[in-house]
């Protein structure tokens, strides 16, 4: 099924979070047919009227990160083909969806904007921000040890995003810049050796990975 044009789908484009909520420490779920199934909301105040007539059913309710679900709680949670209810409320019966599938769609299209994006503003600044280790001009590779994600270099287009991941993870390296065109040079080699790119990433390394190519392809300079 094709949720790009569901008005949950673009919540969660835009604000890259979801909210939760828990009781006694889980997430709080809802008998569909005798299956408990999770409950998510792209929207705090969706959340709080879906409760309002429940006070007892919940303790709290709580933003997460879309990024970090997908690539490290999301496996631990559901299996494949888990189908999960969006936006609930007493007033709206909410999406019944693919908890994969949707995940799936909604990265691609998030992958997709921030490709453009970058290339656009390192076009703009012409400047490019990376990792290196204390010495070494050269942006750092991180391996995703036999994970099925090729290795990549993590890179940003603003100075501080890449020094708020630096300070919580990476405290032995530098925070270094260069210029559109080596970046762009470094490209082929990476896409050479089959590693690829961190657009942005966000701290504890979420966020787009993309090929080497598919960066490449829109960049301008």
């Amino acid at each position: 099924m094709d949720y790009k044009y569901e008005t949950f789908f673009i919540d969660l484009l835009v604000n890259e979070t979801y909210y939760i909520a828990v009781k006694d420490r889980k997430m709080v779920r809802r008998d569909v047919d005798g299956h408990a199934i999770a409950l998510f909301w792209t929207k705090k105040e969706l959340a709080e009227a879906y409760f309002e007539n429940r006070k007892d059913a919940y303790d709290k309710i709580i933003i997460r990160d879309l990024d970090r679900f997908v690539t490290s709680e999301m496996d631990d949670l559901f299996d494949k083909g888990d189908k999960v209810l969006v936006n609930v409320t007493d007033e709206l019966d909410g999406h019944f969806i693919d908890i994969y599938e949707a995940t799936k769609q909604i990265m691609t299209e998030l992958d997709r904007i921030r490709t453009v994006e970058f290339a656009r503003i390192t076009a703009k600044t012409d400047d490019v921000y990376g990792l290196t280790d204390k010495g070494n001009k050269q942006f750092i590779i991180i391996s995703n040890n036999g994970e099925n994600q090729p290795n990549f270099m993590p890179v940003w287009s603003d100075y501080q995003s890449a020094l708020k991941v630096r300070d919580e993870d990476f405290e032995e390296c530098d925070v270094d810049q260069v210029e559109g065109e080596v970046f762009s040079e470094w490209l082929d080699q990476l896409r050479d050796d089959d590693n690829g790119v961190g657009i942005n990433l966000k701290p504890n390394v979420v966020g787009s990975i993309v090929s080497a190519q598919t960066l490449k392809n829109e960049l301008s300079y």
